[in-house]
C-alpha cells in the first residue's frame, strides 16, 4: 500500500496552443483537467503502475467535489478531509511551437485548526506500507505534520518525502525516514551546492535510508547504506510537468516490487519519461514505462559521481 498526503491539492488544467503571446488571445486546440498536486500526481502514477494506493487529501467547494469524482474514476480511493474552502486551480499552457510551459499556480488556501486535527487523525490509522508525504505544507504546519510523521514511523510504516525548506527540516529531526526524493535544486536548498551525488550523500546523512536526487534531463543519483547509483535517463517527450511526480511513483512501485533500489531507479526513470509523451502530469501508459525503464543505465559506485 502507497498513502499518499497531499496537503495542497489543485485542480491542474492544461492548455495547449501554437504559440504564447503576451497580451494576446489565445484559443486552445486541446484541454487536459486532472486532480493535481504533487501527491495525487503520484497517487494517479503508482496506480497506473499497479500498485495497491490511497489519497488522504484537504478539498473543498465545487472544485474539490470535481476533483474527488476525478479520483474515483483513476481508481484512487481518497480520504476527503472536507475544507469549506474552495480548492485552488493550477493552469499550464504549452506552446506547441517551441515546447514551452507558461505556469500559473494559485496560493493554496490556509488549513484552520479543525481541518487539520481531522488531516491528523487520518493519519493514525495508517498501520502498513509507504506513507507519502510531497509537495507543499502550510506555514506552521511543519511540527505537527513531523510529529504525526514520526508516530507512523514508530508504528513501521515507511516515510517516503518529497519535501523542502523547513518541512523537509522538521520531518528530519524528528524521525529517520527510508526515502527522500528531491530535486537538485530542493537539496542545494537543504545542503548546500554540490554535486548530485555530494548531495545525495549529504541528504542522507541528515537521517534517510536512501536519499535520490533528480536533475531532470541529466539524470539522478542514489546512495544508501551499499552504495551509489547514477541514472541516465531516456529522453522521450517534451512534456515534463509531473514526470518528478511520476519518477517518484515508480520509485515506491519498484522498492516493492524487487526491494531493490538499481531496479527501482529503471522503473522510476522510465515512469518519468514515460510521462513526457503525453500532456498532463502522471498520464501515461504503463507497458510504455515498463519498456522504457528497460532501456534507462544505472551505473554503480565510482562511475557514479557525476556533476
Amino acid at each position: 500500500m502507497i498513502t499518499c498526503l497531499g496537503l495542497s491539492p489543485a485542480l491542474d488544467v492544461t492548455y495547449g496552443v501554437p504559440t504564447v503571446t503576451l497580451g494576446g488571445i489565445h484559443r486552445p486546440e486541446w484541454k487536459v483537467a486532472l486532480p493535481g498536486g504533487k501527491s495525487l500526481n503520484v497517487a494517479r502514477a503508482a496506480q497506473l503502475l499497479g500498485a495497491e494506493v490511497h489519497a488522504i487529501t484537504p478539498l473543498g467547494g465545487a472544485v474539490g467535489d470535481d476533483i474527488e469524482a476525478a479520483l474515483a474514476a483513476a481508481d484512487v480511493p481518497v480520504t476527503r478531509i472536507d475544507t469549506g474552502i474552495a480548492t485552488r486551480m493550477c493552469v499550464s499552457v504549452v506552446a506547441e511551437s517551441d515546447g514551452g510551459i507558461t505556469e500559473f499556480y494559485e496560493h493554496a488556501p490556509a488549513i484552520v485548526d479543525e481541518v487539520w486535527d481531522e488531516v491528523l487523525s487520518a493519519l493514525e490509522w495508517i498501520a502498513i506500507g509507504w506513507l507519502v508525504v510531497s509537495g507543499s505544507v502550510p506555514p506552521g504546519r511543519e511540527p505537527g505534520l513531523a510529529a504525526a510523521l514520526a508516530a507512523a514511523s514508530d508504528r513501521g510504516v515507511r516515510l517516503a518525502l518529497d519535501l523542502r525548506g523547513e518541512a523537509l527540516a522538521a520531518a528530519l529531526a524528528e524521525t529517520p525516514v527510508e526515502l527522500i526524493k528531491v530535486n537538485r535544486a530542493e537539496a542545494e536548498e537543504a545542503v548546500g551546492p554540490g554535486a548530485l551525488t555530494e548531495l545525495a550523500t549529504r541528504l542522507r546523512s541528515l537521517g534517510a535510508a536512501r536519499a535520490v536526487v533528480t536533475d531532470g534531463a541529466s539524470g539522478s543519483v542514489a546512495v544508501d547504506d551499499a552504495d551509489s547509483w547514477a541514472v541516465d535517463p531516456v529522453q522521450a517527450g517534451g512534456y515534463t510537468v509531473g514526470a518528478g511526480d511520476s519518477f517518484l511513483a515508480g520509485l515506491l512501485h519498484g522498492l516493492d516490487q524487487t526491494g531493490e533500489l538499481p531496479d527501482a531507479l529503471r522503473l522510476a526513470a522510465g515512469a518519468a519519461a514515460a510521462n513526457t509523451l503525453r500532456p498532463g502530469a502522471a498520464v501515461f501508459d504503463a507497458e510504455e514505462a515498463m519498456a522504457l525503464a528497460d532501456r534507462v543505465l544505472v551505473r554503480r559506485g565510482s562511475e557514479a559521481a557525476i556533476g
